[in-house]
C-alpha cells in the first residue's frame, strides 16, 4: 500500500508540474474533478457490489436452513474484525462518521489523512457484509472525501480547491451508489454547509455525472426498480399526518443514538466493549432478522408487495397473514433498527445512519399505509407512502430535507411524488429541529465551538 501510494504521489506531483506549464487552472480543475469522480465512484460501486453479494448469500443461507440462527452470529464476527483493524492496524486513527469531515474542512483546510481512502472501505465491508445494522453511505462519503482531498493535496492545489475536490469525491460516492447525481451535489451543500459560486458547480457536475455513468455500467440496478403511480389529492391529509410521524420518529432515532453511543463512547474500544455491544446486537437480529445489514432488500420487497418478508424466519412466521402480527413486527423493527445501528458502531463496526434512516422510514410508511388500508378508511397506495416516509425520516435525522427529496425522487425514476415528498420532508424537518437543534453530524462540532453558525461559511474555504 505504501509503495502504491508513493508512486501515485510522484505521478500526481509530475502532473502538477506539467499543468502549471500547459493547462489553464479552470480547465485543470475540471480534469481533476473527472478523475476524482471516476476513482470515488469505482470505490463506492465495488464496495456496494461486494457487500450486497455477501448479504444475498446470507439470505439464501437463512432460506436453506429455514432459520437465521447462524447468520445472527455474523454481526459479532464482522464488528470484531473491524474492531481489530481499527485498534491494532490503524491504532484508533481511523475516524468514523461524517462529522470529522466537516471538522477537517474548518480546522485543517480540508486536508484528510490518507488512511481514510482505504481504511473506510475495509472496515465497513466487514461490518455491513456480515450483518452490521448500518449503512455504507458514511464510509463511502469519507472515502470519496479523502480521495478528493488527497488528490488535491498531491497536486498542490489551494485549500479552496482542495475543499472543492473533497466535495466532488463526496458527491460522486453518493451519486454512484444511488444513481442520483443531483442529490449527491445537494448532500454536499446541505451536510457540509458549503457555499459555492456558480463556476464551482461545473466540477461538481462533471464528477457526479462521471460517477453516475460509471455506476450505470458496473451497477445498473437501481436501489428501487419501481414505477411510482400518481398520488391522489385526497391523500394530502394522510401525508401531513405521516410527516408528523416521521418527525417524531426522527427525534427518537437521534436521541437513541446519542444515548447508546454516548454510553459506549465513555469506554475504551476493546474486546469488552465489543462483546457488550455485539452480543445484544446478535440477539436482537436473531429475533428480528430484517435488521440484518442495511435493510434495502426488505424495503424493495415491501415496494413489490411482498409483505410476508416482515415476518420471515421469525417466531411469527406461521401467522404472517395476520394484520396484527405484521403491524406489531413493523413497530418492533422501527424501534430496534436504530438500537442495532448504535450497537454495531459501539461494538467496533464502521457504518452510518443513512441506510438505517431510510429503512426506518420505509417500514414506518408501510405500516402507516397498511393500517389505513386494512381499516378501509381510504384506498391508499402503500408504495407511495413507503417512498415519502423514507425521505421524511432521512430529512429529520440528517437535517437535510432537500437531499432527501431529490434522492427519493431520483431513485424512483421520476418526480411524480415530488409534492408529497416536499410535504412530508418539510413537516418532519420542522418537527425534528424543534427538539433537536443540530444534526448528529454537526452537534459535537457546534458544542465544541468548531462550528459557529454565523461565520462558518466565511471560514471554511480560506487559506
Amino acid at each position: 500500500m505504501n509503495f502504491y501510494t508513493r508512486n501515485v504521489s510522484r505521478l500526481l506531483v509530475r502532473i502538477a508540474q506539467l499543468r502549471e506549464r500547459y493547462i489553464k487552472h479552470r480547465n485543470f480543475l475540471i480534469l481533476v474533478s473527472f478523475i476524482v469522480g471516476l476513482i470515488s465512484a469505482l470505490a463506492a460501486v465495488l464496495l456496494k457490489i461486494s457487500v450486497t453479494f455477501v448479504e444475498h448469500r446470507a439470505e439464501k443461507l437463512n432460506n436453506l436452513m429455514h432459520s437465521n440462527w447462524l447468520t445472527a452470529i455474523f454481526p459479532l464476527v464482522g464488528t470484531g474484525i473491524s474492531m481489530l483493524i481499527l485498534t491494532k492496524v490503524f491504532k484508533n486513527k481511523l475516524e468514523r462518521g461524517v462529522g470529522f469531515i466537516v471538522r477537517n474542512i474548518v480546522t485543517n483546510h480540508s486536508r484528510m489523512d490518507r488512511i481514510q481512502t482505504y481504511g473506510q472501505i475495509i472496515t465497513s465491508a466487514f461490518t455491513v457484509a456480515l450483518g452490521g445494522s448500518v449503512g455504507l453511505e458514511s464510509p463511502i462519503v469519507a472515502t470519496g472525501a479523502s480521495i478528493g482531498s488527497n488528490t488535491a493535496f498531491n497536486l498542490r492545489l489551494s485549500s479552496k480547491d482542495t475543499m472543492l475536490m473533497l466535495a466532488c469525491g463526496t458527491a460522486s460516492g453518493i451519486a454512484a451508489i444511488f444513481n442520483s447525481p443531483i442529490s449527491g451535489i445537494i448532500f454536499v451543500l446541505e451536510v457540509f454547509l458549503l457555499d459555492f459560486s456558480i463556476p464551482f458547480f461545473i466540477p461538481l457536475l462533471i464528477s457526479t455525472a462521471t460517477a453516475t455513468v460509471l455506476s450505470q455500467l458496473l451497477y445498473p440496478q437501481k436501489f428501487v426498480f419501481l414505477v411510482i403511480e400518481g398520488w391522489d389529492m385526497k391523500a394530502i391529509p394522510f401525508y401531513i399526518i405521516l410527516g408528523a410521524l416521521c418527525g417524531f420518529t426522527s427525534v427518537y432515532v437521534t436521541m437513541t443514538i446519542e444515548k447508546v453511543e454516548g454510553y459506549f463512547n465513555k469506554r475504551k474500544l476493546n474486546w469488552k466493549t465489543w462483546l457488550m455491544a455485539g452480543i445484544p446486537l446478535c440477539v436482537i437480529i436473531f429475533f428480528l432478522p430484517r435488521l440484518y445489514g442495511e435493510g434495502y432488500y426488505t424495503i424493495t420487497q415491501l415496494l413489490h408487495g411482498n409483505y410476508s418478508i416482515i415476518t420471515t424466519h421469525t417466531f411469527f412466521q406461521s401467522a404472517a397473514g395476520q394484520a396484527a402480527v405484521i403491524i406489531g413486527t413493523c413497530i418492533l423493527l422501527i424501534l430496534f433498527k436504530v438500537v442495532c445501528a448504535s450497537l454495531t458502531v459501539s461494538a467496533g463496526g464502521n457504518g452510518g445512519i443513512f441506510a438505517p434512516s431510510l429503512f426506518i422510514g420505509g417500514v414506518l410508511g408501510f405500516v402507516f399505509a397498511y393500517c389505513i388500508k386494512v381499516s378501509g378508511l381510504f384506498p391508499i397506495n402503500i408504495s407511495n407512502f413507503i417512498i415519502v416516509a423514507m425521505a421524511g425520516v432521512l430529512a429529520g435525522v440528517m437535517h437535510a430535507p432537500l437531499t432527501s427529496i431529490f434522492l427519493l425522487a431520483e431513485i424512483t425514476g421520476g418526480y411524480t411524488l415530488f409534492v408529497p415528498l416536499m410535504i412530508v420532508s418539510a413537516i418532519s424537518y420542522f418537527i425534528t429541529t424543534r427538539y433537536v437543534k443540530h444534526s448528529m453530524y454537526h452537534r459535537s462540532l457546534f458544542e465544541s465551538k468548531i462550528l459557529v453558525p454565523d461565520n462558518y461559511l466565511d471560514s471554511g474555504g480560506e487559506e
